[in-house]
């Protein structure tokens, strides 16, 4: 029964218009959940446990609309409310999303349908250096520094695969484009949407606001912190940084006690920890991958 299930779905889902416009994105999402539970009552499933996962939502959403992911959400949350919970059916909806924009979105539905906010971050050390380990063993590249690649992407199993493959294992390379270069157009384009002017300007904000956040916080002096820089001029909106403590957040995962972590705010990955932690003790946007590793390696 499960094949003939599973092939009754893949027909039904391979049979839904995927829209591309704001009311074509919140009918589609939509129309995935009713279709699965006509199966449930089809084949009369009321006693199991339906999980239905949108997986990278977020990147689909926002290339049309934003705001359609909130609205596909609460449609589907009126539809655990009014329908799904009066008829017994056990249905659980999972947004994956990693963009702060959207997660942002998803927590004004409050506690609708159930809605709750859970964290799940890179993997721990000891995972993070069995993946290391299989990789080492099956592409047999040499002298792998595993403490430098926890340092720069703390356990981001992506940002692994994309130093490997797309930049056959330069990380020299990889620190220029993926966190220098990458923190240094936000600032740009904050500074030009701010009136900062410039991105030296931004940065000497950036230092100061630190400083003073640093100090009222009890943090010592001012590094980079997360916690002293907060997610402004732009990081949080970019995804160099995360709001790791949102209202009513469940926490799947133990984050680990590193600079790069703070209370309630991370980055994304502890490169970019270092590209402004740099910049912060050069006192310019403008430094090299070798600025990065003689502080990591301090």
């Amino acid at each position: 029964m499960i094949s003939e299930i599973a092939n009754e779905l893949s027909k039904s889902l391979n049979n839904l218009t995927i829209g591309t416009t704001y009311l074509g994105i919140i009918i589609a999402l939509r129309d995935i959940i009713a279709s699965v539970i006509k199966i449930i009552e089809r084949y009369n499933l009321r006693g199991k446990r339906v999980v239905v996962i949108y997986d990278d939502i977020d990147k689909y959403v926002g290339k049309h609309d934003q705001d359609a992911l909130m609205a596909a959400a609460n449609a589907i949350a009126d539809k655990i409310v009014h329908e799904y919970i009066p008829r017994r059916l056990w249905v659980k909806v999972i947004f994956a999303v990693s963009d702060n924009a959207a997660s942002r979105e998803l927590d004004r539905l409050g506690s609708k349908g159930g809605y709750t906010p859970y964290l799940l971050w890179n993997l721990p050390k000891r995972a993070f250096r069995e993946v290391v380990d299989e990789v080492v063993m099956k592409t047999g590249v040499k002298d792998v520094d595993f403490d430098l690649l926890w340092n720069l992407l703390g356990g981001n199993v992506r940002e692994l695969g994309m130093i490997i493959t797309g930049y056959n294992w330069n990380m020299k390379a990889w620190l220029q484009d993926r966190a220098i270069n990458r923190v240094k157009e936000t600032f740009r384009r904050h500074a030009e949407s701010s009136g900062f002017g410039s991105v030296e300007k931004a940065l000497a904000w950036l230092i100061e606001k630190g400083r003073v956040a640093a100090r009222d916080y009890g943090l010592g002096e001012f590094t980079g912190q997360p916690d002293a820089v907060e997610g402004v001029l732009g990081l949080l909106e970019n995804n160099i940084m995360i709001d790791i403590s949102p209202p009513g957040v469940w926490r799947l995962s133990e984050l680990p006690s590193e600079p790069w972590i703070g209370k309630d705010y991370a980055y994304q990955i502890p490169a970019y920890y270092w590209a402004i932690r740099a910049m912060v003790e050069a006192g310019k946007a403008n430094v090299t991958p070798e600025d990065l590793l003689k502080i990591i390696q301090h």
